[in-house]
């Protein structure tokens, strides 16, 4: 089997099982994001390791799903975006800055604790915290659309705390690898600062001036599936 239908097959296989799965998680009132997870976990090298199927010889093709993954979740933060506005989500800034705050804390301090008393080093114990504290921006998104309840005060709010939790893990992530590669001084630390607040800072102010001028142009343009292309571009970039 060449390289093309054995990423076919795997690409069927992949989709069909997370549907499948989804559909039968909603039957006992989950959302369908709960099965496709699980049958990911179950696909995975942990239990069936679908990527060593006798017929798959192509040694690339565990980068070129994991790629796509990625691509996956990209779309789904787009999805997400699409049914939100900056104004809905500044509604519970307070709330959300709670929540996300000590949606990180207690589970780090956690972490850290059981390390310490469990005998590991500080590194391995701070490792620990951070990846207890990380949580998952896309499948709350996910979760949130598929009971509807994106754009309620209440998914807003959670929302909003999964963004939170998430910068914060990754500020404190940076850190923690500055220091550990040993190039963690003061200064250091502030580059780690100065990179997120450029990036945050360049992005919003893409997207909120100059992104809606650039669309209206684009819509104008005789050419086909000008908007949806320009969509995509914009995703990746």
């Amino acid at each position: 089997m060449n390289d093309f239908l054995q990423l076919a097959v795997l690409l069927i296989i992949i989709l069909a099982a997370a549907k499948l799965s989804g559909y039968l998680s909603t039957l006992i009132h989950q959302p369908a994001v709960f099965g496709e997870l699980l049958v990911g976990v179950l696909l995975g090298p942990t239990l069936l390791d679908i990527i060593g199927l006798p017929f798959i010889t192509n040694t690339h093709i565990f980068d070129f799903i994991a790629e796509l993954g990625e691509l996956g979740v990209l779309l789904l933060m787009f999805m997400a975006g699409l049914e939100l506005h900056i104004k809905d989500l500044t509604k519970n800034t307070r709330v959300a800055a709670y929540a996300g705050v000590l949606g990180v804390v207690l589970p780090v301090g956690l972490g850290l604790a059981y390390g310490e008393l469990t005998g590991m080093d500080i590194n391995q114990s701070l490792f620990l915290g951070l990846t207890l504290g990380a949580t998952s921006v896309s499948i709350s998104a996910q979760v949130l659309i598929e009971l509807k309840q994106i754009r309620s005060k209440v998914g807003l709010a959670l929302l909003g705390a999964a963004v939170f939790d998430d910068i914060l893990v990754i500020l404190l992530l940076s850190i923690f690898l500055a220091l550990l590669g040993g190039g963690g001084n003061f200064l250091q630390i502030l580059l780690v600062f100065g990179k997120m607040i450029l990036y945050l800072a360049l992005s919003a102010g893409f997207g909120l001036y100059v992104l809606p001028r650039v669309s209206r142009w684009a819509s104008k343009l005789p050419i086909s599936q000008n908007v949806a292309t320009l969509a995509i571009v914009v995703l990746l970039v």
